[in-house]
Protein backbone atom coordinates (compact mmCIF):
# COMPACT_ATOMS: atom_id res chain seq x y z
CA UNK A 1 0.00 0.00 0.00
CA UNK A 2 1.42 3.32 -1.02
CA UNK A 3 1.98 6.04 1.55
CA UNK A 4 0.60 8.37 2.58
CA UNK A 5 -2.87 7.02 3.22
CA UNK A 6 -5.61 9.64 3.17
CA UNK A 7 -8.53 9.65 5.59
CA UNK A 8 -10.57 11.41 2.88
CA UNK A 9 -10.13 8.37 0.63
CA UNK A 10 -13.53 6.72 1.03
CA UNK A 11 -12.40 3.46 -0.56
CA UNK A 12 -9.46 3.02 1.82
CA UNK A 13 -11.44 4.03 4.91
CA UNK A 14 -14.80 2.48 4.08
CA UNK A 15 -14.52 -0.29 6.68
CA UNK A 16 -13.15 1.91 9.45
CA UNK A 17 -15.91 4.42 8.73
CA UNK A 18 -18.53 1.68 9.00
CA UNK A 19 -17.22 0.62 12.41
CA UNK A 20 -17.11 4.21 13.68
CA UNK A 21 -20.61 5.05 12.47
CA UNK A 22 -22.09 1.98 14.15
CA UNK A 23 -25.64 0.77 13.72
CA UNK A 24 -28.60 3.09 13.43
CA UNK A 25 -29.04 6.80 12.99
CA UNK A 26 -26.82 9.29 14.83
CA UNK A 27 -28.11 11.43 17.68
CA UNK A 28 -27.71 15.14 17.06
CA UNK A 29 -26.70 17.63 19.75
CA UNK A 30 -28.39 21.06 19.83
CA UNK A 31 -25.48 22.52 17.86
CA UNK A 32 -25.96 19.92 15.11
CA UNK A 33 -23.01 17.72 16.09
CA UNK A 34 -23.79 14.05 15.34
CA UNK A 35 -23.13 11.40 17.99
CA UNK A 36 -22.78 8.00 16.33
CA UNK A 37 -23.97 4.78 18.04
CA UNK A 38 -20.66 2.92 17.87
CA UNK A 39 -19.16 0.59 20.48
CA UNK A 40 -15.83 2.42 20.59
CA UNK A 41 -16.91 5.25 22.89
CA UNK A 42 -15.66 7.90 20.44
CA UNK A 43 -17.78 10.88 19.47
CA UNK A 44 -15.74 12.33 16.62
CA UNK A 45 -15.30 9.61 13.97
CA UNK A 46 -13.86 11.92 11.32
CA UNK A 47 -11.23 13.18 13.74
CA UNK A 48 -10.54 9.58 14.75
CA UNK A 49 -9.85 8.66 11.12
CA UNK A 50 -7.60 11.69 10.71
CA UNK A 51 -5.59 10.72 13.79
CA UNK A 52 -5.26 7.13 12.58
CA UNK A 53 -4.06 8.22 9.13
CA UNK A 54 -1.48 10.51 10.72
CA UNK A 55 -0.23 7.77 13.05
CA UNK A 56 -0.10 5.23 10.21
CA UNK A 57 1.79 7.58 7.88
CA UNK A 58 4.27 8.53 10.61
CA UNK A 59 4.99 4.91 11.58
CA UNK A 60 3.67 5.47 15.12
CA UNK A 61 1.58 2.29 15.30
CA UNK A 62 3.71 -0.31 17.06
CA UNK A 63 2.53 -3.41 15.23
CA UNK A 64 5.04 -6.03 14.11
CA UNK A 65 2.69 -7.28 11.40
CA UNK A 66 3.43 -5.47 8.16
CA UNK A 67 1.42 -4.88 5.01
CA UNK A 68 3.87 -6.90 2.91
CA UNK A 69 3.34 -9.95 5.13
CA UNK A 70 -0.41 -9.49 4.95
CA UNK A 71 -0.79 -8.95 1.21
CA UNK A 72 1.59 -11.81 0.31
CA UNK A 73 -0.19 -14.37 2.51
CA UNK A 74 -2.01 -16.42 -0.13
CA UNK A 75 -4.30 -18.25 2.30
CA UNK A 76 -5.31 -15.07 4.08
CA UNK A 77 -5.93 -13.22 0.83
CA UNK A 78 -7.96 -16.14 -0.49
CA UNK A 79 -10.25 -15.81 2.53
CA UNK A 80 -10.55 -12.04 2.14
CA UNK A 81 -11.25 -12.36 -1.58
CA UNK A 82 -13.69 -15.19 -0.91
CA UNK A 83 -15.61 -12.91 1.47
CA UNK A 84 -15.62 -10.33 -1.33
CA UNK A 85 -13.84 -7.70 0.72
CA UNK A 86 -11.39 -5.01 -0.32
CA UNK A 87 -7.94 -6.17 0.83
CA UNK A 88 -6.50 -2.69 1.49
CA UNK A 89 -9.58 -1.43 3.33
CA UNK A 90 -9.60 -4.58 5.47
CA UNK A 91 -5.90 -4.16 6.25
CA UNK A 92 -6.48 -0.63 7.51
CA UNK A 93 -9.45 -1.82 9.56
CA UNK A 94 -7.35 -4.53 11.24
CA UNK A 95 -4.50 -2.13 12.05
CA UNK A 96 -6.95 0.48 13.31
CA UNK A 97 -8.61 -2.08 15.61
CA UNK A 98 -5.16 -3.15 16.83
CA UNK A 99 -4.10 0.42 17.58
CA UNK A 100 -7.42 1.37 19.12
CA UNK A 101 -7.58 -1.72 21.33
CA UNK A 102 -4.03 -1.10 22.58
CA UNK A 103 -4.79 2.55 23.31
CA UNK A 104 -7.80 1.54 25.42
CA UNK A 105 -6.52 -1.59 27.16
CA UNK A 106 -2.91 -0.54 27.79
CA UNK A 107 -3.08 3.24 28.11
CA UNK A 108 -6.78 3.88 28.64
CA UNK A 109 -8.33 6.07 31.30
CA UNK A 110 -11.63 6.57 33.08
CA UNK A 111 -13.14 9.84 34.21
CA UNK A 112 -14.34 10.30 37.77
CA UNK A 113 -17.94 11.35 38.19
CA UNK A 114 -18.63 14.98 39.09
CA UNK A 115 -20.72 15.83 42.16
CA UNK A 116 -23.76 16.28 39.92
CA UNK A 117 -23.27 12.94 38.18
CA UNK A 118 -22.75 11.17 41.51
CA UNK A 119 -26.01 12.58 42.90
CA UNK A 120 -27.86 11.56 39.73
CA UNK A 121 -26.56 8.00 40.02
CA UNK A 122 -27.63 7.92 43.67
CA UNK A 123 -31.15 9.10 42.81
CA UNK A 124 -31.41 6.48 40.05
CA UNK A 125 -31.03 3.77 42.70
CA UNK A 126 -34.51 4.60 44.01
CA UNK A 127 -36.42 1.29 43.88
CA UNK A 128 -39.96 0.90 42.55
CA UNK A 129 -40.93 -0.94 45.72
CA UNK A 130 -40.18 1.04 48.88
CA UNK A 131 -40.48 -2.12 50.95
CA UNK A 132 -37.75 -3.95 49.05
CA UNK A 133 -34.50 -4.80 50.83
CA UNK A 134 -32.06 -1.89 50.88
CA UNK A 135 -28.74 -1.04 52.44
CA UNK A 136 -26.91 2.28 52.60
CA UNK A 137 -23.33 2.60 53.86
CA UNK A 138 -21.60 5.89 54.63
CA UNK A 139 -18.13 6.51 56.00
CA UNK A 140 -16.71 9.84 57.19
CA UNK A 141 -13.91 10.99 59.47
CA UNK A 142 -16.37 10.57 62.33
CA UNK A 143 -17.03 6.93 61.66
CA UNK A 144 -19.01 4.49 59.54
CA UNK A 145 -22.73 3.78 59.47
CA UNK A 146 -24.85 1.16 57.76
CA UNK A 147 -28.56 1.77 57.29
CA UNK A 148 -30.77 -1.19 56.46
CA UNK A 149 -34.14 0.37 57.26
CA UNK A 150 -35.89 0.52 53.89
CA UNK A 151 -38.23 3.34 54.88
CA UNK A 152 -35.37 5.49 56.15
CA UNK A 153 -33.43 4.98 52.93
CA UNK A 154 -36.53 5.76 50.85
CA UNK A 155 -36.95 9.06 52.71
CA UNK A 156 -33.30 9.93 52.14
CA UNK A 157 -33.59 9.21 48.42
CA UNK A 158 -36.77 11.29 48.14
CA UNK A 159 -35.22 14.23 49.98
CA UNK A 160 -32.09 14.10 47.86
CA UNK A 161 -34.20 14.04 44.68
CA UNK A 162 -36.30 17.01 45.84
CA UNK A 163 -33.23 19.03 46.76
CA UNK A 164 -31.55 18.13 43.48
CA UNK A 165 -34.54 19.23 41.40
CA UNK A 166 -34.71 22.54 43.29
CA UNK A 167 -30.99 23.27 43.07
CA UNK A 168 -29.84 21.45 39.92
CA UNK A 169 -28.39 24.56 38.28
CA UNK A 170 -26.39 25.39 41.39
CA UNK A 171 -24.72 21.99 41.67
CA UNK A 172 -21.24 22.40 40.33
CA UNK A 173 -19.15 19.99 38.33
CA UNK A 174 -15.54 19.75 39.41
CA UNK A 175 -13.68 22.43 41.31
CA UNK A 176 -10.32 23.53 39.91
CA UNK A 177 -8.61 21.41 42.57
CA UNK A 178 -10.75 18.34 41.87
CA UNK A 179 -10.20 18.69 38.11
CA UNK A 180 -6.53 17.84 38.58
CA UNK A 181 -7.43 14.30 39.58
CA UNK A 182 -10.48 13.44 37.50
CA UNK A 183 -8.64 10.92 35.32
CA UNK A 184 -7.83 7.39 36.44
CA UNK A 185 -5.47 5.18 34.45
CA UNK A 186 -7.14 1.91 33.51
CA UNK A 187 -5.02 -0.99 32.27
CA UNK A 188 -6.56 -4.29 31.22
CA UNK A 189 -4.96 -7.72 31.04
CA UNK A 190 -3.50 -9.06 27.81
CA UNK A 191 -6.40 -11.50 27.62
CA UNK A 192 -8.86 -8.60 27.63
CA UNK A 193 -6.78 -6.86 24.96
CA UNK A 194 -7.04 -9.94 22.72
CA UNK A 195 -10.78 -10.19 23.33
CA UNK A 196 -11.36 -6.48 22.71
CA UNK A 197 -9.48 -6.51 19.41
CA UNK A 198 -11.55 -9.51 18.33
CA UNK A 199 -14.74 -7.83 19.56
CA UNK A 200 -14.07 -4.78 17.41
CA UNK A 201 -13.36 -6.93 14.36
CA UNK A 202 -16.47 -9.02 14.92
CA UNK A 203 -18.54 -5.86 15.35
CA UNK A 204 -17.50 -4.85 11.84
CA UNK A 205 -18.78 -8.14 10.44
CA UNK A 206 -22.02 -7.82 12.41
CA UNK A 207 -22.52 -4.36 10.92
CA UNK A 208 -21.78 -5.73 7.44
CA UNK A 209 -23.58 -9.07 7.03
CA UNK A 210 -23.18 -8.81 3.26
CA UNK A 211 -19.67 -10.25 3.58
CA UNK A 212 -20.68 -13.89 3.56
CA UNK A 213 -18.75 -15.02 0.51
CA UNK A 214 -19.18 -17.98 -1.79
CA UNK A 215 -16.80 -20.74 -2.72
CA UNK A 216 -16.34 -21.68 -6.31
CA UNK A 217 -16.79 -25.33 -7.12
CA UNK A 218 -13.79 -27.32 -5.99
CA UNK A 219 -12.36 -24.55 -3.77
CA UNK A 220 -11.36 -25.34 -0.19
CA UNK A 221 -10.68 -21.80 0.97
CA UNK A 222 -11.91 -20.98 4.48
CA UNK A 223 -14.63 -18.34 4.75
CA UNK A 224 -14.74 -18.57 8.54
CA UNK A 225 -14.69 -14.99 9.88
CA UNK A 226 -13.77 -16.07 13.40
CA UNK A 227 -10.78 -17.96 12.03
CA UNK A 228 -9.77 -14.89 10.03
CA UNK A 229 -9.89 -12.77 13.19
CA UNK A 230 -8.07 -15.49 15.11
CA UNK A 231 -5.22 -15.52 12.58
CA UNK A 232 -4.90 -11.74 12.85
CA UNK A 233 -4.53 -12.07 16.63
CA UNK A 234 -1.52 -14.29 16.05
CA UNK A 235 -0.03 -12.32 13.16
CA UNK A 236 -0.26 -9.00 15.02
CA UNK A 237 1.51 -10.66 17.98
CA UNK A 238 -1.33 -9.94 20.36
CA UNK A 239 -0.79 -13.60 21.20
CA UNK A 240 2.11 -15.94 20.47
CA UNK A 241 -0.14 -18.98 20.89
CA UNK A 242 -0.01 -20.78 17.53
CA UNK A 243 -3.43 -22.31 18.15
CA UNK A 244 -4.92 -18.99 17.01
CA UNK A 245 -3.42 -19.60 13.59
CA UNK A 246 -5.05 -22.96 12.94
CA UNK A 247 -8.58 -22.83 14.36
CA UNK A 248 -11.06 -20.52 16.06
CA UNK A 249 -11.58 -22.58 19.22
CA UNK A 250 -9.25 -20.46 21.35
CA UNK A 251 -11.03 -17.31 20.21
CA UNK A 252 -14.41 -18.82 21.01
CA UNK A 253 -13.14 -19.36 24.54
CA UNK A 254 -12.27 -15.67 24.84
CA UNK A 255 -15.71 -14.61 23.60
CA UNK A 256 -17.33 -16.94 26.13
CA UNK A 257 -15.11 -15.79 29.00
CA UNK A 258 -15.74 -12.09 28.40
CA UNK A 259 -19.29 -12.19 27.04
CA UNK A 260 -20.48 -9.80 29.79
CA UNK A 261 -17.35 -7.66 29.84
CA UNK A 262 -17.87 -3.92 29.52
CA UNK A 263 -15.03 -1.64 28.43
CA UNK A 264 -15.45 1.63 30.32
CA UNK A 265 -12.04 3.14 29.61
CA UNK A 266 -11.45 5.82 27.00
CA UNK A 267 -8.65 5.75 24.45
CA UNK A 268 -5.72 8.02 25.24
CA UNK A 269 -5.31 8.68 21.50
CA UNK A 270 -8.68 8.59 19.77
CA UNK A 271 -11.76 10.62 20.66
Amino acid sequence: MQLPIDDNNEKQFQYISSLLRGKGEPFYLPDGTPIYPNILNVNMPFETMRIFAERYNNGEILCLYKYENYINDKDLQATINGLQMDADAFWLLAIFCFDFACSVCINGFTIKDSAKKTIEKFINLTPDDEDSAMKLTIKTDKGKMEIENSHAISYILKWVKQAYEQNEDAIRGWTAEEAKDIFNLKEESNSVLIWYFARLMREFFELNPQFVGKRKKGETVSLNKNLLISKLIYYTHLSTNENFKFDAESLKGFFKQYKNKQIIAHSDIYY
